[in-house]
Parts: structure tokens; sequence; C-alpha cells
């Protein structure tokens, strides 16, 4: 072997040690940072939640969602108990799949909503390095809304046996309540509908039967102390409910029923009594309304016919029990008040509430020249009409097509034009009632002859209309 010959293999040597080393030195680091434990969590958090979501929130097996909530998915890994942030966690991975709602997801995080209430699995299947894969499954619960209706007695009921120890259903539906949750009912009742949600008599689970024992009131001695008589007046008991909705031991959600009533039925009478509270809209009339109730029954025989001057009030009207009784109202000279009638029937031994009855005015006012032609040195004079709620005089608009000095004064329908003109103009009035009604926009014509303001109209103003 020449010398030039055994420094090549000795360098050659030199040389591949070198590769076997560096490869065996390669070798070596990538099994030492393989050899940690690569370990994953599901994070669901609320959906504008960015960053680093393992900080401020915790992975749970079990959450529960509302329907269309929309929620972020998190897939946080850690490796030697170590949370990795994403684009590192990234390169310990092969790849990543999430199984949810039937859908495939191949990506870190995103948002998603279920539409359906139910429950659902979430599952992260992540391939390391090494081909083997992790699974981790969070169990998702999606409530139906939860809902409570009170169902009897139905409301309004009026034959309740005052004195009768027979006890009283309160029934009521709920609807929502998922299999994994459970509900708690609290039933709240009083003689007062303003004050009935600060006197809770009694909870319960939402599924059990409930009833209030009678006699509901005291004997009739003690109700005469009180100076309550039965047989011409009842006793209204307002009764609600407030559902409250539990996933494990946490307050999911909170319902409250409508708030239903029932009273007594009248005893010791062989009539019931229908009452009838009236209430005129915007009324600033100094003259009391005349309102004229007339009840009919079925056959169109007249019952009854009573008389009230008050713009306020509840009528009551004794009568016998029977079906297809009608109701009508009109008052008689602020004609431009209207309400409906209405058609009920009377139960025996009832106090019968109707709803309040509104007189409402819908008619505007009308406005009209007194006459054609006025001096010179008189006012323009108008009556503005309204046979309902009344002229509100801060709401009459009266101006002129061109500037002009003006004023006006108003009282007890009648309006004064005062101005000043020496050409041919047009001259604009509107008006509203107390009600909000406005007049036609209307113009009139101004013109001077032979010594006189000579009117000439009315006339739509077409602009006013669009």
């Amino acid at each position: 072997m020449t010398r030039k010959l055994h420094q090549v293999l000795v360098a050659t040597g030199i040389a591949l040690c070198a590769f076997v080393f560096s490869s065996c030195d390669n070798d070596i680091r990538f099994s030492e940072s393989q050899t940690g434990v690569l370990e994953q969590d599901i994070y669901i958090v609320p959906e504008g939640v960015n960053g680093a979501v393992h900080i401020f929130y915790s992975p749970l097996k079990e959450v529960y969602l509302d329907v269309n909530e929309n929620v972020r998915f998190q897939a946080v890994f850690r490796l030697n108990g170590n949370v990795l942030d994403a684009d590192v966690a990234a390169s310990y991975y092969q790849s990543l799949l999430w199984k949810i709602d039937g859908k495939k997801i191949n990506i870190p995080n995103f948002h998603h909503s279920f539409s359906e209430p139910g429950e659902y699995d979430c599952i992260l299947q992540t391939v390391d390095l090494f081909g083997d894969t992790l699974s981790d499954t969070t169990k998702i619960f999606v409530d139906s809304p939860s809902s409570i209706s009170l169902s009897s007695p139905r409301n309004g009921y009026n034959q309740i046996d005052p004195f009768s120890d027979k006890d009283i259903s309160l029934k009521w539906e709920v609807t929502g309540v998922d299999p994994w949750e459970y509900a708690r009912c609290r039933i709240y009742g009083s003689n007062s509908e303003k004050n009935i949600w600060s006197h809770a008599i009694g909870e319960t689970d939402c599924d059990d039967k409930v009833s209030i024992q009678g006699p509901i009131v005291p004997d009739k001695e003690e109700l005469e102390s009180y100076g309550i008589d039965l047989s011409n007046s009842t006793i209204t008991f307002y009764w609600g409910v407030i559902m409250t909705v539990y996933s494990g031991n946490t307050v999911k959600e909170k319902d409250t029923s409508n708030v239903f009533h029932f009273s007594t039925k009248l005893v010791d009478t062989d009539f019931s009594i229908l009452n009838i509270p009236i209430t005129y809209k915007y009324y600033s009339n100094i003259v009391p309304p005349d309102t004229r109730i007339t009840v009919v029954n079925v056959n169109g025989d007249t019952l009854n016919q009573i008389i009230s001057a008050s713009k306020t009030t509840t009528e009551s009207i004794s009568l016998s029990a029977q079906t297809g009784v009608t109701v009508y109202l009109e008052e008689v000279y602020l004609d431009e008040y209207k309400t409906d009638s209405f058609t009920i029937d009377i139960p025996e031994h009832a106090v019968v509430n109707v709803d309040t009855v509104y007189f409402e005015d819908k008619i505007p006012p009308t406005i009209w020249p007194m006459k054609k032609e006025f001096p010179l040195d008189a006012p323009l004079t108008f009556s503005i009409l309204d046979k309902g709620s009344g002229v509100a005089p801060s709401k009459i608009d009266i101006h002129f097509d061109e500037p002009t000095e003006s004023k006006f004064t108003f009282s007890e329908e009648r309006l004064d034009v005062y101005f000043s003109i020496k050409k041919p103009m047009r001259i604009y009035i509107r008006a509203s009632d107390n009600a909000g009604n406005q007049s036609a926009p209307v113009f009139w014509n101004v013109t001077t002859r032979d010594g006189s303001h000579v009117l000439d109209g009315p006339y739509i103003n077409k602009e006013d209309l669009e």
C-alpha cells in the first residue's frame, strides 16, 4: 500500500466515521424528543374566546349547550405535561380529525352550533409521529328550550264553591326538560295580582300533582265581619308558577308562567253579575260622557239598559244565567267616540268580568269657514268641529303661501285669523284633536273684491298628502 493510498483510506475512514457519528447523533436526538408523553384535551369555550384557552377554562367530559349556541372547539396538546403552542404541537402529530354532528373536521380549532336538541359525541382523534392514535370524547348535551304554561283551573274560571271541602287541583304543562335534566316548580298565589310573585305557597317536582285544600274561604260569619257578602261579590285567587331547570347541581334556566285566576261563585242568589269596565281614551271635554249600555238576549229582547256619565267606571248588571247575551255600547252626545258590541254567555251564580271596553275617537276635526266674504278690517272666521276628544289648541297650524304677518285665536269651536294682505294668497289650516287625529290638509284662496276678503275652497293640498 502506498503512502498516498493509505492517506486516502484514512481520510475516507474519517469521513465515514464522521458520517456514521453524525447519523447516530441525529438518531439519538430524534429518539429523545419522541420518548416524551404526548397528550390532548378538548376545550369547548364561548365563540369570542381566543388565545390560550387552557389558562381560563378547563377541559370537560360533559358540556351543556343551548340550541344554536355558537361555541369554539379547540384541541390543546401537552408534552410531558407542558402545554404546546399550536404551531409547535403540529410538529408532533401526523394528522388530526374531529368527528362531530355527522361532520369530519381536520383543523385544530373551529366554531360550531347545534340546530337540534339531543346528545352528541365530540370525538378528537390524533395520530402521532409513531403512528399511535390518541382519542378523546366529550359528551355534548344540547338542551331543548323549556317552557311552562298553566292549564287548570282555566283562566277566569268562576264556579268555585267557596265553602266546599273538595280540593282544587292546580295543573300546568312543562316542555323542554331533557332526560339529563330535572325541574322544580315553585307555586305562587295571592288575592292581589300585583303581589303574586312575592307570595310563594309551595314547591314541588314539576311532574307532581298539586292541589289546594278546600274550603278556600273562611265561614260566612267571618266573611261578614270583614263586610264581604258572597251573594253579590266574589273572591278571586291569582296563581302562577316559576320553573327552575337543573343540569346536575347547576341551574340551567328559569321560566315564569303567565298568571291565571279563578274565583268563587255567588251563593244564596238566583242571579249572576256582569261587570263591564269602561274607559274613554283622551277624554278632555268639560261635558261628561253620556254612555248608553243596552243588554239584549239571544232573541233580541232588551234585558237591561243603563246610562253612565263617567269616563272611567265599571258598570255591574244583574242577569239570569243564559247564553248569547249581546251588549251594545254607544256614546250619545260625543258620537265620534265609538266601541264595539260583544256577545257573552252568563253561567249560573257567577260574577263575569269582561275585558275593559275602550271608547276611542278615530275621527279628525272638520274645518269650515263661517261665511265666504269678510270685511277687510275683520278676521277670517272658521269653525273647527270635533265631537270626540276635543280640538287641541296647541296643534292648530295656520300659514299662508307667502310670508305675512298674522295671528289667530281659538275658543269654543271658533277660530279667528287676523292678517293683512294686499294681493291674492292661499291660507292653509290644519288642526288635531286630543286623540291625535289630524284634519285633512286643505287650503282656501283669499282674494280682495268690492271691499271684502273672499274665500274660495277648500282645496286639498296634495303636497301634504305625499
